[in-house]
């Protein structure tokens, strides 16, 4: 079995050197076991020299280094990695060394004796500070469990292994790789096994309290995306409710006007019924400035990359 090792990186120049060689250390006895890799970096617009480095790197196996027209975050470098990937097993590794790679021998021992797996790492010792990165990792791994009705315990874990067939780019969106596994759960069998995790010594951790806002925000817009064009009868109905209570608005002006013989200008009702008129407006024209960028946006940018393949 061929695997890709997909790594992002994002001003990881200390580590590099260190990474790769524990890569190839690690997956030198699977290589002998008839299994080929290829090992794929994707540097995020760096400010320091991590691409310098990458391109020194002289392996013995195929290394694809990638570099980001701009700064476009660890889930899009992910996809990126992935699309240009030539085998359809994909490793996700974290490039700042407190993932080990001597975890992937056992992981992909267990894909191995799997199908239709997504093999994902369980950090249950971390070496983290506990008030910037343990806590918060805690509380968005328990919203995402109570929202998606997951049963893992580290969705933030980036060492998975995984067929890239399950990997539709247009499924996903923001951080998708804390959600990946709880987006997929219901039709991929998810195996979580624990991994060691080891404390960052160089170089500086680019997440903190901020992720439980992202994670929560990902939910949201995840829950409104689960069918085709979701978004489109999402902001539709809100601009026929918008539209209802302004009729019920109106209505009830007449009543009092007609019928009990009351001033409605005398109540909040007019207010009311402009506010819930000019919302089902907005939201139908919401819908329409949407649906026409999406148009533009799938006819523009069909075979334009925002990386390029450097090596």
């Amino acid at each position: 079995m061929n695997f890709s090792i997909v790594i992002p990186l994002y001003n990881e120049a200390e580590n590099i050197i260190q990474l790769n060689s524990e890569i190839l250390h690690a997956i030198k006895d699977l290589r002998n076991d008839n299994c080929e890799f290829e090992i794929i970096y994707i540097d995020d617009a760096s400010n320091d020299n991590s691409l310098e480095i990458l391109k020194s790197l002289n392996n013995h196996i195929k290394t694809i280094i990638l570099k980001n027209n701009y700064n476009l975050a660890q889930s899009k470098s992910i996809l990126n990695g992935i699309e240009v990937s030539n085998y359809n097993n994909v490793i996700l590794l974290d490039g700042d060394l407190q993932n080990d790679p001597q975890d992937i021998i056992k992981m992909i021992d267990i894909y191995n004796k799997n199908q239709n797996v997504l093999v994902h790492g369980y950090r249950k010792n971390r070496n983290d500070p506990y008030l910037s990165k343990v806590l918060p990792s805690k509380i968005a791994n328990f919203i995402v469990r109570k929202f998606t009705n997951s049963k893992i315990l580290d969705h933030g874990c980036s060492l998975k292994i995984f067929d890239k067939k399950i990997v539709n780019p247009n499924d996903f969106f923001g951080d998708f790789h804390r959600l990946f596994a709880a987006q997929i759960s219901k039709d991929i069998n998810v195996i979580e096994i624990e991994v060691n995790h080891r404390p960052r010594t160089k170089g500086r951790s680019k997440y903190g309290f901020e992720r439980v806002f992202r994670v929560f925000i990902d939910l949201i817009f995840m829950n409104f995306s689960k069918k085709e064009r979701s978004s489109f009868y999402t902001l539709g109905i809100l601009g026929l409710f918008s539209f209802f209570f302004s009729f019920i608005a109106l209505l009830y002006m007449i009543l009092l006007k007609f019928f009990y013989n009351k001033s409605f200008v005398e109540t909040p009702l007019p207010i009311v019924f402009i506010f819930f008129t000019l919302s089902g407006f907005i939201f139908f024209a919401l819908n329409l400035v949407l649906e026409t960028v999406k148009r533009d946006l799938n006819s523009n940018t069909k075979g334009i990359k925002n990386y390029k393949v450097l090596k």
